[in-house]
């Protein structure tokens, strides 16, 4: 009897941690600290509950307690990354608000040919309240947000990888660029600062520009830049793209991966030199290279350079596409694979950018 007293704290502590137990209210504690902000034991049973009913129910019993501890790691993965996006989200000061959220509910039931009954039901069967439903909708939402401000704005697809995978090439032709070897850089990476003025949607400050007034306000800017004052300062404070917080930085770009109007502007500049506006996306934009611009001998090395690779381009058909080859993609064929794409550049540069901010945070497990 005395020794069954003994073990009964053990047994109730166990229970306790056990996820799926109703005693994981009661005791609970910290995992993880995400800047400052802190990750719960129950937050990860929560999560991972229909992971750890389908363990259970499907694992055999000498791996349900591996295979748990797995899940349980998954889990705590994935709420690290949630922690990070939700905080560059505040940094950029991005929001889900109830109407936006009530609009994409409404559109997930419709498109489901669901009631608001069916939709509550089939809620209570997946052991979930409404109230729980709506946080992870928004929670996802506002990822979604800042993914499109931050990432997708460093995301471009071009002319020539539009053209390639229309006529079947599995990937987009390599021009060799004749700036490469010129700039210093045998990938052909840009260092560039970015600044922008939207037009027909709310900037920075709520205002909605029409396409003229845009126009006109980022031809001052562009004055202002020319006179040496500090491009980053401008972004920071007169840039209405999410860049605007790092001062304008877009880190190392290649030419390859840059649009056609914005390769135009950008690789013919020198250290320091600033771009003529460009268009693109409701925007117009300007630009700064922070790396080595062109030598003084750049011309005639461009000219042999030119001649090279136009060789290269005759020998293996990977020439740049033109506008005239690009032209004869169909218009909404041409939207398609541009969309197919982008989603496949974004899958990969959304895991980078999760690393990088992985790599910049303060994370502490326990």
């Amino acid at each position: 009897m005395q020794k069954n007293l003994l073990l009964l704290p053990l047994m109730l502590m166990l229970a306790a941690l056990a996820p799926g137990s109703g005693l994981c209210k009661m005791v609970d504690r910290n995992v993880a600290i995400v800047n400052g902000e802190t990750i719960t034991l129950s937050e990860i049973n929560e999560l991972a509950k229909p992971v750890f009913d389908k363990i259970r129910a499907e694992s055999p019993p000498g791996e349900v307690a591996a295979n748990m501890a797995q899940a349980r790691r998954a889990a705590l993965a994935r709420l690290i990354d949630k922690r990070l996006v939700a905080q560059e989200a505040a940094r950029y000061r991005l929001q889900v608000t109830d109407e936006e959220l009530d609009k994409t509910l409404e559109q997930i039931r419709v498109g489901r040919n669901m009631s608001p009954e069916d939709q509550l039901k089939e809620l209570r069967l997946m052991g979930v309240t409404e109230q729980q439903y709506r946080e992870e909708m928004r929670t996802q939402m506002l990822g979604s947000k800042v993914i499109n401000a931050v990432v997708r704005t460093r995301v471009l697809v071009t002319d020539e990888e539009i053209l390639a995978r229309y006529l079947g090439k599995t990937s987009p032709p390599q021009p060799r660029s004749a700036r490469d070897s010129v700039s210093g850089n045998s990938m052909g990476k840009m260092q560039l600062l970015q600044l922008g003025v939207l037009w027909g949607a709310p900037g920075r400050t709520g205002a909605i520009l029409t396409k003229e007034q845009a126009r006109s306000k980022i031809e001052k800017l562009r004055k202002v830049a020319l006179t040496g004052a500090s491009f980053s300062d401008l972004a920071r404070l007169y840039s209405d793209l999410p860049t605007a917080g790092d001062g304008g930085s877009l880190g190392s770009l290649s030419l390859e991966d840059m649009a056609g109007p914005v390769r135009a502007a950008v690789q013919d500049l020198d250290k320091d030199g600033i771009s003529q506006p460009v268009e693109a996306n409701s925007a117009f934009l300007i630009f700064k290279r922070l790396d080595g611009g062109k030598t003084p001998d750049s011309g005639k090395e461009e000219e042999a350079k030119t001649a090279e690779d136009s060789k290269t381009a005759e020998e293996t058909g990977t020439e740049e596409a033109s506008k005239d080859q690009v032209a004869v993609v169909p218009l909404e064929e041409r939207e398609r694979i541009k969309q197919e794409i982008l989603r496949e550049k974004m899958e990969g540069r959304v895991d980078e950018w999760i690393q990088e901010l992985r790599k910049k945070a303060y994370i502490k497990l326990f």
